[in-house]
């Protein structure tokens, strides 16, 4: 049997698996998430990656030059959310300000997440993407999910979120799918 570790076996080279031999399994495929320290952040950004996988508007491992070509001719306020390219950050929001696409690193201290340099800190990704969507200054107005046409399905669970608020779906008078479905993605962005 062959050791992986052995000095005088490492440099042999390797050729294709006799019939005999079982070839290794896949590795998992490599990531820039860190360990989590606490249950609770891991649950956040668990969280917060189910519900952005569902909004449209989540690019993954975007580099910034090119989330920065896509909203380049985009109207002031409108966004995306991408992977942070610091293995330290899981997102990055990128939007086209008034003097050209920018992007700021997502933080989650303490159990709360805020944009890099914010004083404001807010218990949901989601929560902080609709506070500087409705503030005075409406740094961010519209999400970019490209061109790609939106289902019908995704944008009757928005009219019907916006419509009763997210805090009424488990009341409506619909099937337990149904409103699995609504809680999936219950926000209006």
């Amino acid at each position: 049997m062959v050791q992986h570790n052995d000095p005088d076996h490492a440099a042999a080279p390797q050729g294709p698996p006799k019939p005999t031999e079982v070839p290794p399994a896949p590795s998992d495929p490599p990531t820039h998430f860190h360990p989590f320290r606490h249950q609770r952040d891991r649950s956040l950004i668990t969280q917060a990656a189910d519900y952005l996988a569902r909004s449209g508007f989540y690019w993954g491992p975007l580099d910034v030059d090119e989330a920065h070509a896509r909203l380049a001719g985009l109207p002031v306020g409108t966004f995306l959310i991408r992977d942070s390219t610091q293995t330290d950050i899981f997102f990055t929001l990128s939007y086209r300000a008034e003097d050209g696409p920018t992007s700021v690193r997502v933080l989650l201290r303490d159990g709360a997440f805020s944009l890099d340099g914010s004083k404001h800190a807010f218990p949901c990704l989601f929560a902080l993407l609709e506070f500087y969507m409705t503030t005075p200054k409406k740094s961010l107005q519209k999400p970019y999910r490209g061109g790609a046409p939106q289902t019908l399905q995704e944008l009757s669970r928005r009219a019907v979120v916006r419509t009763y608020g997210r805090e009424s779906i488990g009341g409506l008078p619909v099937s337990a799918g149904l409103k699995d479905f609504l809680n999936s993605y219950p926000f209006t962005i």
